[in-house]
């Protein structure tokens, strides 16, 4: 097989035929939560964009449902760019948490396959307390936003303590402010299920998660991926100019094209990585597909618009035409 440049050399590049059989195949008379749902907790007022491309690369990569929980104001703009999603409006500014949205998400994580958290969540109260709730621990803000950080009653207290992705017993992704979230927090480990999630970290954030400074984690990404995953228990997914995929045994490498580099392009990855892992691909096979798909795809955006004009708006369906490429055995168009 083809090996990395010199400053990955442990690392094997990822093909067409390494990916091909990992591909998920859809049965006659498939249902829609049979092909398997995923939930993404993505999105703020400033970053409303973030969710929906997560939501739409969920989408066209294969989820048969995507349920969004976002803030309202965030849930009807994508909707309006994306009505297939379904939405758990979460409440803004200070209002609490009602118990029928309370419900109404723990009733879809149970009902799906796979959980998407980070993209577009913002540093703010309302994210801290979201993720505090999503990953067991208080949170550290004001109470206020999200409601989810409100003190539990003493009879749910050890509910609110384990959290609901804890709960949940689902793969999940981990991206974006949600891994900053994670770095703040004393051992931030032990809240993430062991070797249940794919974390995408950029090298400032995994810059953060390991205390590091930004260019020793960039010097040579393969060995600091291999290194962090290794430590952690979980698949890393390193974008660091080129993007590393790694378990701590096994290291895959995708020389990222150009295009990629402008915004919104790691929460498509993000949304892609999740709707896999929600079709039953295993965390380092979701991770090597997703990447594999996403570099095809912008190559294939590149043909048209060139390596500037790409946006990461149009890799979603981008994504689904190398799929089917994929899925017919054919090259890429």
């Amino acid at each position: 097989m083809t090996r990395a440049s010199s400053k990955s050399a442990a690392a094997t590049a990822i093909s067409r035929e390494m990916v091909a059989p990992l591909l998920p195949r859809r049965e006659q008379g498939a249902h829609k939560w049979g092909v398997g749902g995923v939930v993404i907790f993505a999105g703020s007022p400033g970053y409303a964009g973030a969710a929906a491309l997560c939501s739409m690369a969920a989408a066209r990569s294969g989820a048969g449902i995507v349920v969004l929980a976002a803030p309202r104001s965030v849930s009807g703009l994508v909707v309006g760019f994306a009505p297939e999603v379904v939405t758990v409006p979460l409440p803004e500014g200070e209002s609490a948490m009602g118990k029928k949205a309370r419900e109404k998400l723990e009733e879809r994580i149970e009902k799906s396959m796979a959980i998407v958290i980070g993209p577009g969540l913002g540093d703010d109260e309302a994210a801290d307390a979201l993720l505090a709730s999503l990953f067991g621990k208080s949170s550290t803000k004001a109470r206020i936003g999200f409601g989810f950080g409100a003190p539990a009653p003493a009879a749910a207290a050890t509910d609110q303590a384990e959290g609901l992705i804890t709960r949940s017993a689902k793969p999940l992704v981990i991206d974006a402010d949600a891994l900053n979230w994670l770095a703040k927090q004393e051992n931030w480990r032990s809240l993430v299920p062991a070797a249940s999630a794919v974390l995408t970290p950029h090298a400032g954030e995994m810059a953060r998660l390991l205390g590091r400074e930004a260019a020793e984690v960039v010097a040579n990404p393969a060995a600091i991926a291999k290194e962090a995953a290794a430590a952690w228990g979980q698949v890393v997914v390193f974008k660091a100019g080129v993007t590393v995929v790694t378990d701590g045994e096994r290291t895959l490498i995708s020389e990222t094209p150009p295009s990629l580099a402008t915004a919104g392009t790691g929460d498509v990855l993000a949304g892609s990585i999740g709707a896999l892992l929600a079709q039953g691909l295993a965390p380092f096979d979701a991770a090597t597909l997703a990447v594999w798909t996403g570099a095809e795809a912008a190559r294939r955006i590149e043909s048209r618009v060139g390596t500037l004009g790409l946006v990461a708006g149009d890799l979603p369906l981008a994504c689904a035409e190398t799929l089917a490429d994929l899925e017919r055995g054919g090259a890429r168009a």
